[in-house]
């Protein structure tokens, strides 16, 4: 019994030290919060302009989404868009004021990159040696280190800020591919011809449905002719592809865009050709 005793006490006074040792955590001075580098609401901004280089890279936010407008007409990669919009919230690590002279030791005369978020300007320059934080200057003139996590999506070339998926997610109406032609029926089925069991057909669709790049490139020069063509019509518009090339990769050409899209392997050859059927 004695022994019983002796356990409650020490449980006793191990929940009460426990306890007050969360009431002094909480009776601690908390760190006071860094302060933002804009106070800008994402929701609001519809056009977004990036610049680096000799780059100038232009998006609109429509109702569909955000859409590239320069230096190509497409929808743009939404996760790259809300790191862009996070900016604005972006911690300031520390800030100074600097003027004349002083911002090309930051390299921000002429700043190595810059994003405009309506008519606000952050100008990106060098990163800090010794931290290897980023310096940015707003549009107050102060300059701030912040965590370098986005100069890289800065600099990096057009096609990379591009959907890679190579139909909008509006309704898929008809597939015309070389030697096939996918229609869908009265009743919201499919059919083909030359005619493929149901099953196939709808992996088939649900293959181009789903569809997406594992690159996207420019295409430079006159658009070639005598290539095969493929069809599409989706939402009641068409879109058009040139099969530039079938192995070792599928390259599909959006002439008016000037874009090619790459798919690699198996998730390539399985756009042109019906699926295998079960068991085979």
């Amino acid at each position: 019994m004695r022994h019983g005793w002796l356990t409650i006490a020490v449980l006793f006074l191990l929940v009460a030290g426990l306890g007050g040792w969360v009431w002094w955590l909480q009776r601690q001075p908390q760190e006071a919060r860094k302060p933002a580098l804009a106070d800008i609401d994402p929701k609001t901004v519809r056009h977004i302009t990036v610049r680096h280089d000799a780059t100038r890279i232009v998006f609109e936010r429509s109702d569909g989404g955000w859409r590239m407008r320069q230096p190509y007409e497409a929808r743009a990669d939404s996760y790259r868009i809300e790191q862009v919009l996070a900016l604005p919230k972006t911690e300031s690590q520390a800030s100074y004021q600097v003027s004349g002279d002083e911002l090309r030791k930051f390299g921000l005369e002429p700043p190595r990159a810059e994003v405009v978020l309506e008519k606000t300007p952050f100008r990106f320059g060098n990163q800090n040696p010794i931290d290897f934080r980023r310096y940015v200057q707003t549009a107050d003139g102060r300059v701030h280190l912040i965590e370098d996590t986005l100069f890289h999506l800065l600099t990096s070339p057009p096609t990379d800020w591009i959907d890679t998926r190579l139909l909008p997610e509006d309704e898929l109406q008809e597939l015309a591919l070389p030697g096939w032609h996918l229609s869908r029926t009265e009743k919201g089925g499919w059919r083909a011809e030359p005619e493929l069991a149901p099953e196939r057909l709808q992996r088939w669709v649900d293959a181009w449905r789903l569809a997406r790049a594992i690159q996207i490139g420019p295409f430079e020069g006159p658009v070639p002719t005598g290539k095969p063509e493929i069809r599409i019509r989706v939402d009641g518009r068409e879109i058009r592809f040139l099969v530039l090339q079938r192995e070792p990769e599928l390259i599909l050409l959006r002439p008016e865009r000037k874009l090619r899209y790459h798919f690699y392997g198996q998730s390539g050859r399985r756009l042109l050709q019906p699926p295998q059927a079960a068991g085979d």
